[in-house]
């Protein structure tokens, strides 16, 4: 006899909602938020600054990641050594780093370890080193790693996909910058950048945690309170152009036995009234591992390991891409079945596929944000594409109440299928031809 297996009722998760935050404004200008996640002891914060990589002179890109690199190693009188030290005696880990729309010093210390831990950063903020010798072994890493990356067919197609969407703009290149700019760079240049545009005027601590009887406003206060840099107000960066023309480009990769695909076009930002909407379509296409794109590529055909499509945000700007890796002689048959799936979303979508990525999406919400971590970097995200606080509750909200039509006419109108950039790195001798019978448009060689 067989025994019946019958799945359990998961029920709807309800009443959750994003952690809740006290505000504190300092008098140098610096904000305050503090999210209070119960049971999260190792704490979380994040000093955010408004200055997108635009701000970067155009012959020493990479210098806001050369400052993030060396702005923790050393400060107020300690080297790097004796600075690490002292993070590890009071447990906490600190870095910095630079992304297209920001710049963040990011720390993570027990609740016990909390004062002392916000102490370092202001060290490494009003007195870094900066001293010539880790420069110079920063600037040393920064090229080496420019120079692996070259040895990886998918560093190469995101690069590549980059420039060719983006064009002359700065979301267009590296974020570390390229080997001519990084070179360009001097230790004086990094000092500059710092003194210039890490300034508490304008800048936010993100702090999240189980603080217990510790107040983080108020250590935040005595840590940066009288911190009076006044440097330079960075210039909001330009929304980037999208190219919405089609194109293929291909880099040759003798021998290579799989194509790296990456495939992109113009998307939409976070606060587009349709984003809800595309998000749940796009979940449906290639957003999960039963979507519609990885079960005609992986499951019905085999041609790779798992395929999926994302939706990219800036601040006013987004991009819609899919990325895979599959069989080289399936390069061509791969773009021609991803295109397919593309275009039948035009065609509409299933309730029951719209209600059960409504659900996935909504129901998962609460796991996505357990650590602490993960909530002062979602509100980095928040600060710096210039999205309400409240967004991932009213996000939520509108992704519950998203209808099969309104999935429909998102993707329907904001998906281009016929417009997009594919790149692929893979055999020329094995992809080329049937690369240029697939039509999709000219097939322009990139030297690798």
């Amino acid at each position: 006899m067989t025994p019946s297996v019958v799945a359990p009722t998961v029920p709807r998760t309800a009443g959750w909602r994003f952690p809740s935050f006290e505000a504190m404004a300092l008098d140098n200008g610096l904000r305050v938020l503090a999210y209070h996640c119960p049971g999260q002891f190792v704490v979380s914060a994040s000093l955010v600054f408004d200055v997108p990589l635009s701000v970067e002179p155009v012959d020493r890109e990479g210098v806001a990641w050369l400052a993030g690199r060396c702005l923790t190693q050393g400060a107020a009188g300690r080297t790097a050594e004796e600075f690490a030290d002292e993070l590890a005696l009071c447990g906490a880990d600190l870095g910095a780093v630079a992304f297209p729309e920001g710049f963040a010093v990011r720390l993570t210390a027990p609740v016990s370890g909390l004062q002392r831990g916000v102490e370092l950063v202001a060290d490494a903020l009003r007195a870094p080193a900066f001293s010539d010798e880790e420069f110079a072994l920063a600037k040393r890493m920064r090229l080496q790693e420019i120079e692996q990356a070259r040895g990886y067919p998918s560093h190469v197609a995101v690069e590549l996909l980059d420039s060719t969407l983006f064009g002359a703009d700065r979301a267009s290149r590296p974020v570390g910058g390229t080997v001519e700019t990084v070179e360009s760079i001097s230790r004086d240049d990094v000092v500059e950048f710092a003194s210039t545009y890490l300034q508490p005027r304008g800048a936010t601590v993100v702090v999240a945690g189980d603080f217990g009887d510790v107040g983080p406003a108020a250590v935040v206060g005595r840590c940066f309170g009288d911190w009076d840099r006044r440097g330079v107000a960075a210039v909001g960066a330009s929304m980037p152009t999208v190219c919405r023309e089609p194109s293929v480009v291909l880099v040759d990769w003798p021998g290579a036995p799989q194509s790296t695909l990456r495939i992109g076009g113009a998307g939409i930002p976070r606060s587009h009234d349709q984003w809800p909407a595309l998000f749940v379509a796009n979940y449906v296409i290639g957003g999960n591992f039963s979507s519609r794109l990885n079960t005609v590529l992986r499951e019905q055909k085999g041609m790779t390991y798992g395929v999926g499509s994302t939706l990219d945000t800036g601040r006013g700007s987004g991009v819609f891409g899919v990325s895979t890796s599959v069989r080289a002689d399936a390069t061509a048959e791969a773009l021609d079945d991803i295109m397919t799936v593309l275009r039948a979303g035009r065609n509409g979508f299933g309730d029951e596929e719209v209600d059960a990525a409504v659900r996935a999406v909504t129901d998962s919400a609460p796991l996505g944000f357990e650590r602490a971590e993960a909530v002062t970097g979602r509100v980095e995200m928040l600060l710096t594409q210039g999205l309400p606080l409240d967004h991932v509750d009213t996000n939520l909200q509108r992704i519950a109440a998203v209808t099969t039509e309104m999935a429909d006419a998102a993707w329907s109108q904001l998906i281009g299928p016929d417009a997009l950039t594919v790149v692929v790195v893979g055999d020329a001798d094995v992809v080329g031809q049937p690369l240029s019978d697939w039509s999709y448009a000219p097939v322009r060689i990139h030297p690798r």
